[in-house]
């Protein structure tokens, strides 16, 4: 755990130091790097490279919004005496799916908007933005959120005194005032991994690929039931859990169920892609 790279104050001229923080960091080198590919990939598919850089702004918006959204509704009791803290991202409190959503509704409306093809813009995008989300997690290990159940195992992870996974623990009774805290499941590097592994698939998978739409809804069947199971191994409570369930295992079965529906839906209106060359 490592959430602030450095800190300064300007020789005092500022009230407070600034910080810079391991987590934004790589939250934004992740979507620089995301973009650029993307961008380097529309033009190899004969599409305006320009269109993903404008796109990528909104996309990132977009996002964010819709993460938030996700993240309030997991905590409507909490905002409702407290509303202006609604507007207040850079205290966290952001939800993946919810990113997710977003930015596929503002690219279902981009692509409206000026008559592209929005399957073929997603299956620009999916791979990269696989690789954007493993850097995400691996910045969700710095900050020491998203943390994993105790797990006496050889790859477990221990976050230090005062840490998110520390004040957890002692919540549940599993630890006392100034014990250390136990060794967690580092779910966020299951999660880095599996996405640094969907990557590479859909990578491999491109120049395969039979119709616009394949590499987006192999995302959408597949990462589902790994989000799935690896929150069964989720420690933070923060995520929200209503019944058996936390909130993205059941926005995982709709996006599966989604995926099932927009397949049938490709199989029968579009063209399939001429077959690739050996």
């Amino acid at each position: 755990m490592h959430p602030v790279i450095f800190q300064i104050d300007l020789f005092g001229l500022l009230s407070e130091p600034w910080s810079l923080h391991t987590y934004g960091l790589l939250i934004a080198g992740g979507f620089l790097l995301a973009m650029v590919l993307a961008k380097k990939q529309a033009e190899r598919e004969g599409e305006d490279p320009d269109r993903i850089v404008d796109l990528a702004f909104y996309v990132l918006v977009s996002g964010l919004v819709g993460s938030r959204i996700i993240f309030i509704f997991t905590k409507l009791d909490e905002y409702a005496k407290n509303p202006i803290e609604i507007v207040m991202f850079w205290r966290g409190g952001l939800v993946w799916y919810g990113g997710f959503i977003g930015a596929a509704l503002f690219i279902l409306y981009y692509t409206r908007r000026f008559h592209l093809n929005f399957f073929k813009f997603t299956d620009i995008m999916i791979p990269y933005t696989a690789l954007a989300h493993a850097f995400g997690r691996l910045g969700c290990v710095a900050a020491g959120c998203c943390f994993g159940q105790p797990a006496d195992l050889p790859w477990s992870i221990q976050f230090p005194v005062g840490s998110m996974a520390h004040h957890q623990q002692q919540a549940d009774g599993l630890i006392g005032i100034g014990d250390p805290s136990l060794p967690v499941h580092p779910v966020q590097l299951y999660e880095a991994g599996f996405e640094l592994l969907m990557f590479a698939l859909l990578t491999l998978m491109r120049p395969y690929k039979r119709v616009h739409g394949q590499l987006l809804l192999t995302w959408m069947m597949i990462y589902p039931i790994f989000r799935s199971i690896n929150e069964m191994y989720r420690g933070d409570k923060e995520r929200g859990v209503y019944g058996w369930l936390s909130t993205s295992q059941y926005i995982s079965i709709g996006v599966a169920l989604a995926a099932v529906g927009l397949y049938v839906y490709i199989r029968k209106t579009k063209v399939p892609l001429p077959a690739p060359a050996r």
